[in-house]
């Protein structure tokens, strides 16, 4: 039953829609999913809603705004009837953070290529850091590059790819690709199968969904090779 944090201090850095995209992606597959929405916006919360009142299933378990005090119990029950839980947390420095990443196999954090988001991306990689040191044990984590452009790389985002890579930063092989069909599913509220041929780039988005789901799949399978190792 692995359990999956995404965490980073930085509004509009992809966070929920990675989120977003691995549940419907590992759902679509067949196993049993639950999200722990605990952004403070809870967007994919709002997601649910609006597919409940307008009468279509939703493809997951959602657990929304957990308090503090109950994110450990809240894993641990979700754990006895789910697969895979994933927690959308807040971005910033909390005793909530701080718990679900002691319960996390895997904590994905997503980056734009630009200098501000590489700094807070940072941020979130040193918060993972003193959590380990407090349990005296390494929590798994990968950078995933985030709303990255298919065609046009920058010479700043190749800077910074090369200064993550020259840190030797565990990066995820595959990256979030800036889709409008990632957007539309929280415009329409729907699930990427749903959309219409109207969404623009919509095969290379599903293609994009599959390629970053299987990616995270070989990460936890490493995690745990790692840990029977040890």
């Amino acid at each position: 039953m692995p359990v999956i944090s995404f965490a980073n201090p930085k509004g509009g850095s992809g966070k929920t829609t990675l989120a977003m995209v691995l549940a419907l992606e590992i759902a679509k597959g067949g196993a049993q999913v639950a999200v722990i929405d605990a952004d403070p916006n809870a967007i994919i919360e709002k997601w649910a809603a609006a597919r409940t009142k307008e009468g279509r299933a939703v493809p997951f378990t959602i657990v929304a705004r957990p308090k503090e005090a109950d994110m450990v119990t809240t894993i641990a029950n979700l754990s006895k009837t789910h697969q895979f839980i994933l927690v959308d947390l807040e971005g910033t420095a909390s005793r909530m953070v701080s718990r679900a990443f002691a319960r996390s196999n895997l904590v994905l954090i997503p980056l734009n290529l630009s200098p501000i988001d590489a700094s807070l991306a940072a941020e979130a990689v040193r918060l993972v850091h003193e959590e380990s040191e407090t349990l005296e044990r390494p929590i798994p984590y990968r950078l995933v590059y985030s709303r990255t452009n298919a065609a046009i790389a920058t010479k700043s985002s190749r800077r910074i790819s090369e200064a993550i890579e020259k840190a030797e930063l565990p990066i995820l092989p595959e990256s979030l690709v800036e889709r409008a069909a990632y957007r539309d599913i929280f415009d329409f509220s729907k699930t990427l199968d749903e959309l219409d041929s109207q969404t623009s780039g919509l095969p290379q988005a599903k293609e994009n969904s599959f390629r970053v789901a299987q990616a995270v799949i070989e990460a936890l399978k490493e995690v745990a090779g790692k840990d029977k190792a040890a």
